[in-house]
């Protein structure tokens, strides 16, 4: 056990020296940096600045995605877990915890449409 710890402290120093390293590396012999009045301006290929950037753009596609994301894990958890009690007894104590991740994931994902007043399909 000690052996273990002692291995996994090992990596991570080497990890912090790495990241450290290659920061201290990169500012050290790193190009210089170079002064523009366009790195505070919002870049567009190289052209200066037109009109308004902020549009309005539909966030219902996100919460389809999410949604779908939220049911592929449900799905999948569902199946790891029929695998997992197929030989169990029909005991209620692994039901019980089954139904109630499948209801709590339900009422996550009844909150997050919840929210939409628009349905793009």
């Amino acid at each position: 056990m000690q052996d273990e710890v002692e291995t996994f402290l090992v990596f991570v120093a080497i990890a912090i020296a790495f990241a450290g390293g290659s920061i201290v590396l990169n500012r050290l012999l790193g190009a210089r940096r170079r002064r523009s009045y366009l790195q505070a301006t919002t870049y567009e290929c190289g052209e200066e600045a037109e009109g308004e950037a902020q549009i309005d753009f539909p966030t219902q596609h996100y919460t389809f995605a999410i949604v779908f994301v939220a049911v592929d894990v449900l799905g999948f958890v569902l199946a790891l877990w029929g695998l997992t009690f197929r030989g169990a007894n029909s005991s209620w104590y692994p039901v019980s915890i089954a139904a109630a991740f499948t209801a709590l994931a339900i009422a996550g994902i009844y909150y997050a449409l919840s929210g939409e007043t628009r349905w793009v399909v």
